[in-house]
């Protein structure tokens, strides 16, 4: 994890995942008397860091325990999901709609991939991410599926109470066609000017938004 403020904060959300901090600031002593600390000059900022501009401090973190997947639980689930930054953030807007568990395709990209974690800002340590054959595990589930399709159900008329189940597709090709056969409901997001499509992190927020409204 690289930046200043969002490393700072990890270290208070999460103590016990700190591997070891490597900074060109100033050291807070509350970190030097917790964690294993490292002043580095600019150079060598750079060459340990994965942005052409580096940023202050950059943490090293271990992966959080593995959590048992919940089938009572609601469940966001996301098919071959490539790009890192789209599911960093969809696992980061997921947290914030008080989504507590994420199921995934095998092919989408690693959920600890550095660039997830980053777009994620520190939710892939809280959201636990499960991968499955879909199309051999959500049928186990014996639930009602909703999926995200352009010919679907127009969302403000589906009740938010019946949604269990929340398909997100690929970005470019969407819900492929052998998972589309697995889905109970169709449900889209209506569209009212030219653009084809929306990005699919855009489009997941809009949906957990919908989805949220059950709390209300």
């Amino acid at each position: 994890m690289e930046g200043l403020k969002l490393v700072s904060e990890l270290t208070i959300q999460f103590p016990e995942l700190v591997h070891s901090i490597y900074t060109s600031a100033d050291i807070d002593p509350s970190l030097l008397n917790h964690f294993d600390c490292y002043s580095c000059n600019n150079n060598e900022m750079e060459r340990i860091s994965q942005f052409n501009s580096p940023s202050a401090m950059i943490g090293l973190f271990h992966e959080p325990v593995e959590k048992k997947f919940n089938p009572n639980e609601r469940i966001l689930v996301l098919e071959s999901i490539q790009d890192p930054g789209n599911l960093g953030t969809i696992i980061r807007t997921a947290d914030w709609f008080g989504i507590k568990q994420i199921l995934c395709s095998e092919d989408t990209v690693n959920c600890f991939n550095s660039k997830v974690i980053q777009s994620s800002m520190g939710s892939a340590f809280r959201i636990p991410v499960f991968y499955e054959n879909l199309i051999e595990f959500l049928p186990k589930l014996n639930s009602t599926i909703h999926g995200a399709l352009l010919d679907g159900e127009k969302l403000e008329n589906v009740n938010p109470k019946e949604i269990k189940i929340l398909v997100m597709g690929n970005e470019g090709k969407g819900i492929s066609p052998s998972l589309q056969k697995h889905i109970n409901q169709a449900v889209t997001i209506p569209g009212y000017g030219q653009a084809e499509s929306l990005n699919v992190s855009i489009a997941t927020g809009i949906f957990l938004h919908h989805w949220s409204q059950l709390k209300s």
